[in-house]
């Protein structure tokens, strides 16, 4: 059942104006008709609401707010309305914010304000009391099918973030957090008890099907509310369909931002900017996803995209210039533990893989990619007229029906070479932190594509493994 809130309505009958206003040199025409108008604020952003949609009650008249979130209704029959407004916003809060009945005389005009209310007050509303005021915050939302629009009941949502605790007695301390919630019976979810200041991940997950983890944050106030509509798709493993996405990737301190990768984490479908940054990619699977964008020298960035065949989606990136600095001590120490995160240095403890760790690569001082993979005994590196393709020197074998093809992960995602061997342009060597190595067949489970019979690399980078 959605909450109704009511609306804040101050009714001004043009007659009683004029005696406080001078009388214009020609009086309007009486039409015996009335007129409302009014402005939407929301006021958990603290910003006005543009493109809301402002209903009267009993009427078929609509109109819609704009970039001031003000809006206008005219021609009005003498009688008695509610105004209403509708926002996707409001859906994914299950809200629905509505004026009391007023009337409206003859050539009178009324205004109205309709407000969306305050973090302080939906998270009073939607949650429970905190038992601790530094986990006062709330992220609430709704899952969707973004193929239908329906509401998805029993989804599991789960946000996760880590705690980074740094002192001289405990040195640093990482302490991960994941909270849970099942969505109801209209599709909607409250992880409540949060600390402010967080960046976290928000995932859904509704039987096999699941959503990238999709980067969500909560300010710095004692009291603060994200809210997300995720779109979960019935089979998120797809990687076509109808939808698109297009942007603008612009590359801080240079004129030319030609030549960026775009790509759409889980699918193959790879965009290359113009020389004003501008793409565009078609053929997208629906669904919450995120797109990520490279380029050479800059620093990786990635958006959530909410992607459907029913509207295009627009992307705006700015990727700053990367700047290598030594490490010290501290940095180090950071960068292990996100290298026990990610399960680099559980995984270099075994014997199915080869591994190159910081230690071995922090005085290469490589500039490719490729300089790198040379310290790798089983692969081959060889130069071909679309750059420095990387193979394996075993070749096919009789034991492993390797064809001696490569694939790449990037910072645990996929990453597909749009020209054998244009890796380097993309992945930089000074980038790179560890690189994993493993041969067809032996590859953990979640890093096998298709049949399995490539050798798979997975590059960590400074990005991911931060310091």
């Amino acid at each position: 059942m959605p909450v109704r809130y009511c609306a804040l309505l101050t009714v001004l009958a043009a007659a009683q104006l004029g005696a406080q206003t001078p009388a214009p040199a020609t009086p309007p025409a009486k039409t015996d008709k009335a007129r409302i108008t009014g402005v939407v604020i929301d006021s958990l952003n603290n910003r006005y609401l543009p493109d809301a949609d402002v209903l009267v009650d009993g009427t078929d008249i609509t109109t819609r707010t704009d970039s001031l979130g003000k809006f206008t209704v005219e021609d009005l029959t003498p009688g008695t309305y509610r105004v209403g407004i509708f926002h996707p916003l409001l859906d994914t809060l299950g809200l629905s914010i509505v004026t009391a009945p007023f009337r409206v005389g003859p050539d009178s005009v009324s205004f109205a304000v309709l407000a969306v209310p305050s973090a302080e007050t939906l998270v009073r509303q939607k949650c429970p009391a905190p038992t601790d005021p530094n986990a006062a915050s709330a992220v609430i939302g709704l899952v969707e099918d973004p193929e239908s629009g329906k509401p998805i009941p029993n989804a599991d949502v789960s946000i996760s973030w880590s705690e980074l605790e740094i002192s001289k007695q405990a040195g640093i301390r990482r302490t991960p957090h994941l909270l849970h919630q099942t969505t109801d019976s209209t599709g909607h979810f409250r992880l409540c008890n949060l600390p402010s200041g967080l960046d976290a991940t928000l995932q859904a997950r509704h039987g096999a099907s699941s959503t990238p983890e999709l980067p969500i944050a909560l300010g710095e106030r004692p009291v603060e509310m994200a809210v997300r509509t995720i779109l979960l798709p019935l089979d998120s493993t797809v990687k076509t369909g109808n939808a698109s996405v297009s942007g603008t990737v612009t590359l801080e301190k240079n004129d030319n931002n030609a030549g960026t990768r775009v790509e759409v984490v889980g699918t193959d479908i790879v965009a290359l900017t113009d020389a004003e940054g501008h793409f565009t990619m078609r053929g997208l699977p629906s669904g919450s996803r995120l797109l990520l964008a490279r380029h050479l020298g800059y620093v990786v960035e990635s958006a959530p995209v909410d992607l459907t065949p029913r509207e295009t989606q627009h992307v705006s990136l700015t990727l700053p210039k990367f700047v290598a600095m030594m490490d010290p001590v501290l940095v180090t120490a950071r960068r292990t533990a996100a290298l026990d995160r990610v399960g680099f240095n559980q995984r270099s403890r075994g014997a199915s893989g080869y591994f190159l760790g910081p230690d071995r690569l922090k005085n290469m001082h490589p500039f490719y990619m490729t300089d790198i993979l040379r310290l790798v005994p089983s692969l081959r590196i060889v130069n071909t007229p679309t750059g420095a393709t990387v193979t394996s020197s075993r070749g096919v074998t009789s034991l492993s029906g390797s064809s001696g093809c490569v694939q790449y992960f990037v910072d645990d995602m996929p990453f597909t070479e749009m020209e054998p061997g244009d890796a380097n342009s993309f992945i930089s060597g000074s980038e790179i932190v560890a690189v994993e190595v493993y041969q067809p067949g032996l590859a953990p489970a979640q890093y096998i594509r298709g049949t399995g019979s490539c050798v798979t690399i997975l590059l960590w980078t400074r990005f991911r493994i931060r310091g």
